[in-house]
């Protein structure tokens, strides 16, 4: 792609990248922030950017990666062959030799430590503690993000929560006729997406008994809601629905890891499968697990949020035994925690009005989780 294909406001943004790189001052800045909208082409600024910084710096590594295993995958499908997590770019498994324990250490000799730059794609959960870790590989690192999306919780959005260093607003032409992007255009306009609407594999549709029937059904789309009440229902209902029943998560079941521990290897959102439940004398669980690929076991676990399903949210963490994991169940995902993954099909029940000010952020971040296919059911 030449110049003339890209448009003036991404020429510049490709410049800016460029110009920041270049900087060699000891004082120029470690980072640079793009931020832009679904469809204003971040991904394409980039993949430019860099085959400019390859042929006028020679750099040869540069790893991208993103916060969660879903946000990689989901890089490499678009071609970045080499996506990887974050935390399998920082971090390196070691053994006791004593206790047979793994934990994860900084990686000095990893790939981040040989970068030339550092990527990072959707990248909106990343804590002060994993941000902190890989500046001090002393790269420089470019960041994407979305500030049509959801404002960070809980300290996360270390590289997000300032003002951009360029900002892509303008929604580029090869992507202006996508469903998806349609949507999210009115979502960030403050428009309320219509029902009816109905193009390729994208609708539209009121949340009924039969609309809800199609996504209990249906392995092949991720369910995404606002509310924990909701969230809290439908997770029994698909529970039921594929055989699993009781207040106890059964093995075999999608659970979902709900705080970050480097030590484990575990992040905030990482999906997973049960393989094993052991309740403690001291009410703690200790469970097995594969968490994004990854054979997981003796986590200690607080179950407050599984209890949660079955108390309207009463349970509370046990402060005075305290424990180190935290999981739920995955069947169905806040727009929250869903926030740096994406799946082929999302079916979203949207409940965005409850979220006032944030209204139009919750439903232009639960639009844009989906690839290709989408379902927004209006509640």
């Amino acid at each position: 792609m030449n110049d003339l294909e890209y448009s003036q406001l991404q020429q510049r943004a490709i410049q800016a990248i460029v110009d920041w790189y270049g900087d060699d001052h000891p004082h120029a800045p470690q980072e640079f922030y793009l931020a832009g909208y679904a469809g204003t082409g971040k991904s394409t600024v980039v993949a430019e950017a860099i085959r400019r910084l390859r042929d006028q710096y020679k750099i040869t590594n540069i790893p991208t990666a993103a916060y969660t295993g879903k946000a990689a995958h989901v890089l490499r499908k678009k071609g970045n062959m080499n996506a990887q997590t974050i935390h399998s770019l920082i971090y390196k498994c070691v053994e006791d030799e004593h206790t047979g324990e793994l934990s994860f250490v900084i990686n000095l000799l990893g790939n981040a430590a040989l970068a030339d730059l550092i990527v990072l794609d959707e990248c909106s959960m990343i804590d002060n503690v994993m941000a902190d870790d890989l500046r001090s590989f002393g790269k420089k690192i470019l960041v994407m993000g979305d500030p049509g999306q959801l404002p960070p919780i809980n300290g996360e959005g270390s590289f997000t929560n300032r003002r951009p260093d360029f900002f892509l607003d303008e929604i580029h032409r090869q992507a202006a006729d996508s469903p998806i992007i349609k949507l999210a255009t009115m979502a960030r306009q403050g428009i309320m997406v219509p029902v009816g609407f109905h193009e390729g594999d994208v609708q539209v549709k009121m949340l009924t008994n039969e609309s809800a029937d199609e996504f209990l059904h249906n392995p092949d789309t991720q369910v995404l809601c606002g509310l924990n009440r909701i969230r809290w229902a439908v997770t029994q209902i698909m529970r039921k629905e594929q055989g699993f029943g009781g207040v106890l998560p059964c093995v075999g079941e999608r659970i979902l890891c709900c705080k970050n521990n480097k030590d484990k290897g575990l992040f905030n959102g990482g999906a997973g499968i049960l393989k094993k439940l052991e309740i403690m004398e001291n009410g703690g669980w200790k469970i097995a697990a594969d968490v994004e690929g990854r054979f997981q076991k003796d986590l200690i676990t607080d179950p407050f949020l599984f209890r949660q399903h079955f108390d309207n949210g009463a349970s509370v963490r046990d402060f005075k035994k305290k424990r180190p994991n935290e999981f739920d169940w995955g069947y169905i995902l806040s727009v929250h925690k869903a926030q740096g993954s994406g799946w082929p099909h999302v079916t979203l029940i949207d409940n965005s009005p409850s979220f006032r000010e944030d209204r139009w952020k919750h439903l232009y971040t639960g639009i844009t989780r989906a690839e290709s296919g989408l379902t927004v059911l209006v509640s």
